[in-house]
This record gives structure tokens, sequence and C-alpha cells, in this order.
């Protein structure tokens, strides 16, 4: 009698495939130029001085891409970003890509039910382009998924999962104190955890920290010529920008679990792409499966993303507000919040 393999296989045979396919798609696709990659790789491999506006010109210059690539990640991403610029950029690139895939694909299919329905993701507009250019959602999410199955049994290991999450994305976990209120030992693991990457960036330099805010202030001025999709950058208005945050807090409040993290910060940032939603597929894609249970307005909102309906402010402006409507509805049980924690 032949057996059915066990979710943990199933899981881990997952991650390999993902491992494989996007590893050997980033290698063969690399004469495309996944700009953002470059960014990383070039700025870790000069951590000296990552910020310098120099570096990224003469990076432009040498394989000649255009846009505007500055590097503006916190000095803690360099943690994650430097033993792969110690690898060749041909190297770097497809490891760096397989690696953040996998990890994502097998975090992914602890939500999902069947997890071979994960699989799905292989094709999601949010995720396809979070894996061209190299960039960074697939491991934040994977950490977020992670900490979050792990938040009652091993709140320690949650902890530090958000903290690096945030290490690595601060405003992916901006609203993590309203989602999280009243699981206070992972929250003190999660400052303890971020204040253990904070120090440990210390070996590339303290100033780093003095230069990061010069960064982000420069960013600031081209983020709003870049294409966004988050509510706010609708129009370039005050008070839609705060309108924006306030319904990002509602949903971060009345959500509290994943989805209020990541849609609440969604909403809250004045800078977000299509990508960044990808930590919320798995989610969406359990919306469309289980839609008798999760109901038919979460089941629709799920099909709109993973279909890559969010592609633009306005409808990001409507996919937050519907799951804004669909917040309280129906009751989710703790099972339903966590599906399968993940392996000890």
């Amino acid at each position: 009698m032949i057996r059915a393999p066990s979710d943990r296989v199933v899981r881990a045979g997952l991650a390999l495939l993902a491992l494989t396919v996007w590893s050997t798609f980033a290698a063969v696709h690399a004469h495309v130029k996944p700009a953002d990659y470059y960014v990383f790789w070039e700025a870790a491999r000069h951590w000296q001085a990552p910020y310098d506006p120099a570096l990224i010109t003469a990076l432009e210059a040498r394989l000649h891409i255009t846009g505007a690539w500055p590097f503006v990640y916190p000095p803690t991403f360099l943690l994650v970003a430097w033993p792969f610029a110690q690898l060749p950029l041909s190297l770097a690139y497809p490891l760096w890509t397989g690696v953040c895939a996998a990890l994502f694909t097998y975090a992914a299919a602890h939500l999902v039910k069947p997890p071979w329905a994960t699989l799905a993701l292989f094709v999601t507009p949010p995720v396809v382009l979070a894996i061209s250019p190299g960039q960074t959602p697939l491991i934040v999410g994977a950490a977020m998924i992670a900490g979050w199955l792990c938040r009652d049994e091993r709140p320690r290991l949650a902890g530090l999962l958000f903290a690096a999450a945030a290490c690595i994305k601060p405003q992916a976990m901006i609203l993590a104190p309203i989602v999280l209120w009243g699981h206070w030992r992972l929250l003190r693991w999660a400052i303890i955890g971020g204040l253990a990457f904070v120090l440990a960036s210390f070996v590339f330099g303290p100033g780093l920290w003095l230069e990061w805010p010069r960064a982000l202030a420069g960013f600031g001025h081209v983020a709003p010529a870049t294409d966004r999709v988050n509510p706010s950058a609708l129009a370039s208005s005050p008070l839609l920008a705060a309108a924006c945050a306030l319904v990002g807090l509602y949903i971060a409040w009345t959500w509290r679990d994943l989805t209020g993290l990541i849609v609440g910060a969604f909403c809250v940032t004045p800078y977000a792409h299509e990508y960044d939603l990808a930590p919320l597929a798995p989610l969406a894609l359990t919306w469309l499966i289980e839609r008798k249970r999760h109901g038919w307005g979460r089941a629709v909102c799920g099909a709109g993303l993973l279909a890559g309906g969010v592609a633009m402010p306005a409808t990001g402006l409507a996919f937050a507000a519907a799951l804004a409507v669909t917040g309280g509805w129906p009751k989710r049980t703790a099972q339903d919040a966590a599906p399968a924690a993940l392996p000890g």
C-alpha cells in the first residue's frame, strides 16, 4: 500500500522546488538586470560607505541600468546581504533569489491547506514581482509568517523572527506593537533581538546609523516619482495620508493578525510597491481555497490580490477598504489564525 507523503515532506519538497526553479530562473534571466538586487550587492560589497550616491552612479554606468536606485535599507540589512556580496554577482543573485523563495515557500506551506496548493504562489504577480528583481518581501514574509505561527508556543523564537523582519524592512513591522499587543514575552524578545541586530551591525561602523536618516530623506524626494501602489500615493495630500494611516491603524487593530500587520503597514507607509504585498499572498490563497469559512468578501479580495489586481493606488485603496469592512467577520478561531505550527 502506497502512503501519501506527510505534510512535512510536502513542505520540504516545495521549498526545494522553489530553490531550484527560482535560482535557475535568476541565473537564466540575469541579463534583464535585476537592479534592485544589484544595489543590495553593491552596497554590501562597499559596506564602508553603502549610502554614498556615487556608489550607485558608478553601478548604473558599469551595468548600463537607468532609473533611481538609491540604497536606503537600515545598516542591519547588511548583516543579511554581506555574505551574498562575497560571491560574484552571477552567483550571488541566483543564490539570493533561490534561498528567499525557498524560505518563503516553506513558511507559506504552513498556512495553505493542503500544502501542495502553495504551488499557486509560483505564478501570482505579487510573488513573481518580488522574485524577479531580487527584492526583500519574500525573506521578510518568511520571517513574519514563521514568527506568527510560533507566537504562542515559542514566543522567544517568534520575537527574534519579528525582529529580523524589522531589521530588514522596518516599515513592514511598523504596526507590530498594535497587532501583537498583549503578547508581552514575544514583544520583549523582539526588542532584545532588535537591539542585538543593531549592535551586531556596528561591525560595519556605528556611523552608518547617522548616514541612514540622510539617505531616507534623500529618497523622500525620489519616491513620489516611482510607481507606487499604496493608497496615499493617490495624491500628495497630508489629509489623504492621514486618512490612509487611520484606515491602516483600524485594520491592524481589528484584524490583529498577519493580515492586519501587512495591510495596515501598506496603508500607513508612504511608499509601497505591488511586491510588498507578497507576504499576504499565502493568506489570500487560504481565503480563496476556504472561502466558505472565511466568507466570499475575503475570497474576492484574495482573488484580486493573487490575480495582480492591486497594481495602482486606486485599487490599493479599494483593497484596503474592503479588508477594513470584512475585518471583524467571520470570527476567527485560534486554529484559523495559525493553521499549522512550524516544526520544533
